[in-house]
């Protein structure tokens, strides 16, 4: 039985274009493989919220996409914003008609970075989970609701 399988596997591959064809298959196949194997990494952690006790918790710089500027249909603007032990602040937006900066301080209220100025006012908290920290942000500059999740900055 196992010689008529190998002849006639041999005789298909010879109708079929030859071994050449079976290659490229093999390829197909090993190829979706790797890439069923990559959109099946793993899932993100599950992050947590964390209270915030002090500045020193999250002093350093953090970066990430802000989205609500320019309007729903964006997909975000960059931020970058240093956070200092003392609780003052100093960010920078790179946008595609220019860079938009500011300074401030943070107030911790109920575990929240809360800010406010004359733009706007928004919070930010603390997530944590399997080795990942965010701070997730809301607010509203100029009537426009904001969001935004940063990440430390390498």
């Amino acid at each position: 039985e196992q010689a008529s399988l190998r002849t006639g596997a041999a005789r298909e591959m010879k109708r079929e274009g030859g071994p050449g064809v079976t290659a490229r298959a093999a390829a197909v196949v090993l190829a979706m493989l790797v890439l069923g194997a990559c959109a099946s990494s793993a899932p993100a952690p599950q992050l947590t919220p964390v209270a915030i006790s002090d500045f020193k918790a999250i002093a350093g710089k953090w970066s990430g996409r802000l989205v609500g500027l320019a309007s729903a249909r964006d997909d975000g603007d960059w931020v970058d914003m240093v956070i200092r032990e003392d609780g003052t602040y100093e960010y920078g937006i790179a946008r595609t008609i220019g860079v938009m900066a500011g300074k401030g301080t943070f107030t911790l209220q109920e575990g929240k970075l809360l800010m406010a100025g004359d733009r706007g006012q928004g919070s930010l908290s603390l997530l944590e989970g399997g080795g990942t920290r965010v701070l997730r942000g809301s607010g509203v500059m100029r009537g426009m609701p904001l969001t935004g999740d940063l990440r430390p900055a390498r």
